[in-house]
Formats: structure tokens, C-alpha cells, sequence
């Protein structure tokens, strides 16, 4: 039996704020605009159901983000949200805890990590990574967001969709 649905597109993915006002700005600073901004919003009984929480969660947010050139409906947007009831918990940024990690491709990774940088945000590198030519990556480097999110910015060659790294580099051993 074939089946009656499917996903349509990438809608948005939320991204928990200690501070949303602080995080609105940080994502602003990446080239985001505000689409819908609800950090006023008095939330709906029962929000906290869809995502496996209490029924009756507070927060403020969320702020749908767009870059411009990903519009919606046709791109994905950030849904930035400040949980005030459960809060959300956030790692401590460090070399040995894995961040959770969200890449946009880039023109001019270098000159995006100075600006960063100028406007007091921590890069995960002083300088772009430009060690994989090869595989067809110009530059990458991250930025951390003010919640200890790293953003990934990556700069691939004309024509490319992905790496070639698979290509450059081998596939894993057999398990």
C-alpha cells in the first residue's frame, strides 16, 4: 500500500536561547531577519505537547529567522525560543564536549570569521581552516553563538553540493 503523506520541505529548527534578545542579535549579525518576531507572545495551554514536555510550557519566542536569500515559504527558518518553564539546559563550551553544530555555506568564510570576531563573537579558530582544497573546500570556520551553539561556516568550490572528502580521503574500514 503506497502511503497517503510526505515531508515537503525543511520548515525550521529551533534553537534554545539562554537570552533571546542576545541571540536575535548574534543571528542578525550572521545576515538572519526577523520573518515573524513573537518574543511578546503569551503561549498557548498545551504548547509543551508536540515537543514531549509539559503541557503548559512558558517562553519567549519564538522568533522565526530567515536569510534572505532563503525566503519563506520556499527556505528554512530558525525558531528562536527562550524556555522560561521547563528551562532548557546548555553545555558548557569546551574542547571535549561535542556542540551542537549547524553549518551554512558561505562566500568569504575568512572575511565572515574577521567580522565575527570585530563584533566581540568567539570563533572556534582565530583564522578559516583552507586545508582541503582537494575535497573542495575553500575555507571553513566556526563561530559559537551566545549559547554555546557552534555555527559552521563553510565555503565550497563553484559547483559543488558537498565535499568530495569520501573522495579525497577513502570511506571508513570495513566493520
Amino acid at each position: 500500500m503506497a502511503e497517503d503523506w510526505a515531508l515537503e520541505q525543511f520548515y525550521h529548527t529551533i534553537i534554545n536561547a539562554r537570552d533571546i534578545d542576545e541571540t536575535v542579535v548574534f543571528y542578525q549579525a550572521l545576515g538572519f531577519e526577523i520573518i515573524r518576531d513573537r518574543r511578546n507572545m503569551t503561549w498557548p495551554p498545551g504548547g509543551g505537547v508536540v515537543f514531549g514536555l509539559i503541557p503548559d510550557v512558558k517562553g519567549r519566542g519564538g522568533t522565526l529567522m530567515a536569510l534572505p536569500n532563503d525566503p519563506p515559504p520556499a527556505g528554512p527558518m530558525l525558531d528562536i525560543i527562550q524556555w522560561l518553564e521547563p528551562q532548557a539546559s546548555f553545555n558548557p563550551v569546551s574542547p571535549t564536549t561535542v556542540p551542537r553544530v549547524t553549518a551554512f555555506r558561505t562566500r568569504n568564510v575568512a572575511g565572515a570569521l574577521k567580522a565575527m570576531q570585530a563584533k566581540g563573537y568567539r570563533t572556534t579558530t582565530a583564522e578559516a581552516y583552507t586545508g582541503n582544497a582537494a575535497a573542495g573546500i575553500l575555507a571553513v570556520g566556526g563561530v559559537y553563538d551566545p549559547n554555546g551553539n557552534v555555527i559552521e561556516l563553510i565555503e565550497l568550490a563553484p559547483g559543488l553540493t558537498t565535499s568530495r572528502l569520501q573522495e579525497v580521503y577513502g570511506t571508513d574500514a570495513p566493520r
